[in-house]
């Protein structure tokens, strides 16, 4: 296994999860890239819709998440001697996910069973869920201790 893609939104269940592969990790010696996908926010027009502004302030908080997520969980492995890419993206989380592997030659793509909600669709996150059944590279799905 020459590169593996760790797709994580940086919540603790996320990282809850992932850090039950750092000894899979160090063994294999691979590269490792983590990503974090911030959702885009819809275009929404109307009264009903936000203001340009307040969009504006949607998307820099979406932002931020993401980047400390990332710092998060790049503090994490590299606590643990793995030496981190990261890599930060916008859009579907499952679709960019698989584009991203796909894109970039991973062989593996990980990911926890549930994300920033912790609440599972049937066993598996809706992102999980997508990405077992979308991507074309190797997905390990990572369940945390319920």
């Amino acid at each position: 296994m020459q590169k593996i893609l760790l797709a994580t939104d940086g919540s603790e269940y996320s990282l809850e999860s992932l850090k039950k592969v750092v000894p899979m990790i160090k063994k294999l010696e691979a590269h490792l890239t983590l990503l974090s996908v911030a959702e885009e926010v819809p275009s929404i027009r109307g009264t009903e819709g936000l203001s340009k502004n307040e969009t504006e302030l949607l998307v820099n908080s979406i932002n931020q998440e993401v980047e400390e997520g990332l710092e998060r969980a790049r503090n994490m492995f590299e606590a643990e001697g793995i030496k981190v890419e990261t890599m930060k993206k916008a859009g579907k989380p499952a679709e960019m996910i698989c584009n991203v592997a796909s894109s970039g030659g991973f062989e593996l793509v990980i990911l926890g069973d549930t994300g920033r909600g912790g609440l599972s669709e049937l066993f598996l996150g809706s992102v999980s869920n997508k990405v077992v059944h979308q991507c074309k590279a190797h997905v390990m799905i990572v369940k945390r201790d319920y």
